[in-house]
């Protein structure tokens, strides 16, 4: 079997077969048929690299990849908790969406290791491990198994594809696309690329369900369209648990308050706020949302005097007569002139043109480019 053809079970009353990336739900009545087809693979010299396995609410419950023992995950509300394979237990905390630490425990041996993230919540460094991504979120395949990855998502640990959606689709990063077509579309939510992440532009969008991208939250918040995170008390103690980390500091949480313990001060007196840490690098979110509004509106422009021209082709060929000699030369002048302004290639700004616009742009740079060939 090819290392993306795998089969996957659910229940006792249907198995899903993934083959080539397509998901398929097979009824019992084919399951004597799928039980040779395993045979005669396994007769040919192929094997079954990996069975995934799905709950009743069509999320990803169990993997069990070939020679590794099997591998259960379980969730909190639509994001990835706990993920369990023998002994070993791996726990991520999270605040709303941020992710904070992931705890491991093994033969009663507790460990924790603290996560910094990017905007797009892909982990970017864990205690004395960094990570690199390229911009579809493809990472040096020596990182750890167990800590998320590109935008916080699960790393598959057969394919090195993130399987978006807890399971929905799965996505390759080094092909920059997914595996299998999406049910919306090309005419509902998941667009006119059946198989594109974030509509080619995975900088500013990010797609956790694996076919619906959404605008990274501290752009929403620049524009205010999305109110910031509530702070979270630290005032009072309510059942704090201690866990001591690798470098022997203690981790000490409560539910839903953090306890004022010599650990939490010690953690806030190092702290430094991701404003200061923005302010330092020169980023200011609110200067790069007025920034993207303002070129949106010059991008804008830019098309509607390339549709301009187009429109005043007619009139252009109206000005000569049929052996193509102006009929007066003052008027084809000053039209010629007119054109060239419209012309006129758009100008390099600070930031790309959102993805409703870059198609329009393309095609208007085409047309564009072949009018002042023939000016």
């Amino acid at each position: 079997m090819r290392r993306h053809d795998c089969v996957q079970r659910l229940s006792a009353w249907h198995l899903v077969v993934l083959l080539a990336g397509r998901k398929q739900i097979v009824s019992p009545d084919l399951l004597q048929w799928v039980t040779s087809r395993s045979e005669a693979m396994a007769s040919s010299g192929q094997s079954v690299l990996c069975v995934y396995r799905y709950d009743p609410l069509d999320r990803l419950a169990d993997c069990s990849a070939a020679g590794q023992g099997s591998t259960r995950l379980f969730y909190q509300k639509t994001l990835l908790a706990t993920q369990i394979q023998g002994q070993v237990q791996h726990t991520l905390m999270r605040t709303d969406e941020h992710l904070l630490a992931c705890l491991s425990a093994e033969n009663n041996q507790r460990d924790g290791t603290l996560l910094a993230t990017d905007q797009q919540q892909s982990v970017i460094a864990a205690q004395g491990l960094e990570f690199a991504y390229t911009p579809y979120g493809h990472r040096h395949p020596s990182g750890r198994a167990s800590l998320p990855g590109f935008t916080g998502q699960r790393v598959d640990p057969v394919t090195g594809h993130y399987l978006l959606g807890n399971g929905y689709r799965a996505f390759n990063p080094v092909l920059m696309r997914f595996n299998s077509p999406d049910s919306l579309s090309p005419f509902g939510e998941g667009g006119v690329n059946a198989y594109g992440y974030c509509d080619g532009d995975p900088v500013n969008w990010v797609d956790l369900t694996g076919s619906t991208p959404t605008l990274m939250k501290g752009l929403l918040r620049a524009f205010k369209i999305m109110k910031p995170s509530r702070r979270l008390s630290t005032d009072g103690v309510i059942g704090s648990s201690v866990l001591r980390g690798s470098d022997g500091m203690n981790l000490s949480a409560s539910a839903p308050q953090l306890s004022r313990s010599a650990a939490v001060r010690q953690v806030e007196s190092v702290s430094v706020s991701a404003k200061k840490l923005n302010k330092q690098a020169g980023l200011d979110y609110r200067k790069s949302a007025k920034e993207f509004k303002a070129n949106d509106k010059l991008y804008s422009q830019y098309v509607e005097r390339a549709t301009q021209l187009k429109k005043k082709a007619n009139t252009a060929l109206s000005l000569y007569d049929e052996d193509g000699l102006p009929y007066e030369y003052d008027l084809v002048q000053q039209y010629k002139k007119s054109q060239k302004n419209l012309a006129n290639p758009i100008q390099n700004l600070s930031t790309p043109p959102s993805y409703k616009l870059a198609l329009k742009i393309s095609n208007a740079e085409e047309e564009l480019r072949l009018i002042r060939q023939q000016m």
